[in-house]
């Protein structure tokens, strides 16, 4: 099994506790009522460590076998491991803020009329976002580094600003308006420029919270969007999700991968595999293999 690293512990009801909630790997042992998943499948999947603290020892995905709800399990082919995993946290996470939580139809119901703005689309939820909505038919304008700009065009962009133009929100206003905004990046200068773009009306997504003080008719939408699938409310999203959109996507390479780097060592690297990205020493996305 190989997994992501998660950046942030969430809620945990006891110690001690495993950390860690999506992985992918071989299926080896079913309950007597699961019938869409075999022995020997090769899945990504998700579990409810983070969302039920009294479930982390078994479904932290930190090691060698763990616990999932079949209905959080998606087939991956032959796809690699290390691909599968750093595709569906990332982009369950754009996918889940922009569908979800701002109201953005599936792939093929938009329009270009009808644009979105991503805010900080360098990183890997923020990347994904923008292949996301340029799938559903959106125009998608983006704030990146200068260096990334013929990466976003690539991945769907039609327009791509600096963030750290001390004009990027009245070149930003000046392409408006947008029915989606997002920021992948969620820190208080995206969200600041968000609220300055929405002109005191309207919501945005983004992946971080914080104290950024709001008007009284704009609504920060932020939630762990990861964590969606895991309730029962979300049921309808959970099954599209794992049972259609992330086995196509996957299977048949619909979305350009992030970057990684693979840290020897399985889980006894773990401590300093979560320091040196805690600490800003890892460019990218860190995959490790619990089982060497």
């Amino acid at each position: 099994m190989l997994l992501a690293g998660y950046e942030g512990a969430g809620s945990l009801a006891s110690y001690p506790a495993v950390l860690g909630s999506s992985g992918a790997g071989v299926v080896e042992e079913l309950g007597s009522e699961v019938t869409e998943v075999r022995v020997g499948d090769r899945v990504v999947f998700d579990t409810r460590a983070y969302v039920n603290g009294d479930a982390n020892s078994r479904e932290g995905t930190w090691q060698q076998l763990v616990v999932c709800d079949a209905k959080t399990v998606a087939q991956i082919g032959d796809i690699a491991f290390e691909q599968a995993v750093l595709v569906d946290f990332p982009l369950q996470t754009a996918v889940a803020a922009l569908h979800v939580f701002l109201g953005m139809g599936k792939p093929g119901t938009g329009n270009e009329e009808e644009k979105v703005l991503v805010w900080g689309a360098g990183g890997a939820v923020g990347s994904y976002a923008v292949q996301y909505a340029k799938s559903v038919g959106h125009s998608v304008v983006v704030t990146a580094s200068p260096r990334d700009a013929e990466r976003q065009k690539r991945l769907g962009a039609a327009e791509v600003f600096d963030y750290k133009d001390p004009e990027v929100v009245n070149r930003l206003r000046s392409l408006g308006p947008y029915k989606y905004l997002f920021t992948g990046s969620g820190d208080a200068t995206s969200q600041k420029a968000l609220v300055a773009l929405l002109e005191g009306r309207g919501k945005f997504a983004s992946v971080l919270g914080g104290d950024v003080e709001l008007p009284s008719n704009v609504e920060r939408m932020y939630v762990p969007f990861s964590q969606a699938a895991q309730k029962d409310e979300y049921h309808a999203w959970r099954d599209w999700w794992f049972k259609e959109y992330l086995p196509h996507v996957l299977q048949a390479n619909v979305v350009e991968p992030v970057k990684f780097t693979k840290r020897d060592g399985g889980l006894a690297a773990l401590q300093g595999a979560s320091a040196d990205v805690f600490g800003g020493k890892v460019r990218g996305k860190l995959v490790i293999n619990p089982q060497e």
